[in-house]
């Protein structure tokens, strides 16, 4: 795993998937990670979003959407952010999935472009864990840093066939 550049970053949540994979159409969840940066105004965080059941009882998984929104303290928007990419992590292989390169003024909430088109089970780094890491760049004219940094919640929607 790629090293965390601020202390705060040691608390990333893991997060256990409550839908049924076995089951074909949409499951959506829900993950969290920290946004703190560091010196050179960049970031890194990381989720695991675990499976109920093993992704080899379906057929196939596409990734459909990624909303990201400020958890904790609530901003105004997303501008304290500049840019955002979340790449699975299987071994030494990252694969990006998901990025944005810019956050609109006024903006609470932000869908992530989705990149990865193709099937998510080789991305899974055992049979029911996915890992995403999380990197970025922050906004060098936002100066209102909380301590601790800002708390970001992400919903996602997968489609299992």
């Amino acid at each position: 795993m790629k090293p965390l550049v601020a202390l705060g970053l040691t608390a990333c949540l893991a997060l256990t998937c409550g839908c049924s994979a076995a089951v074909s159409g949409e499951h959506d969840t829900t993950f969290h990670f920290l946004v703190a940066p560091g010196s050179d105004g960049n970031f890194t965080g990381w989720t695991e979003i675990h499976l109920s059941t093993d992704i080899n009882s379906v057929g196939s998984a596409t990734l459909w959407s990624v909303t990201l929104s400020v958890e904790s303290p609530p901003q105004a928007d997303l501008t304290f952010l500049s840019t955002l990419t979340g790449a699975a992590v299987v071994g030494t292989t990252d694969t990006t999935v998901a990025t944005v390169s810019s956050f609109s003024p006024g903006e609470q909430t932000a869908n992530m472009n989705i990149v990865y088109l193709g099937d998510l089970h080789p991305l899974f780094k055992d049979s029911q864990t996915i890992h995403i890491d999380w990197t970025g760049a922050t906004n060098p004219r936002f100066t209102a840093w909380p301590t601790g940094g800002i708390w970001m919640q992400g919903d996602v929607t997968i489609n299992v066939q």
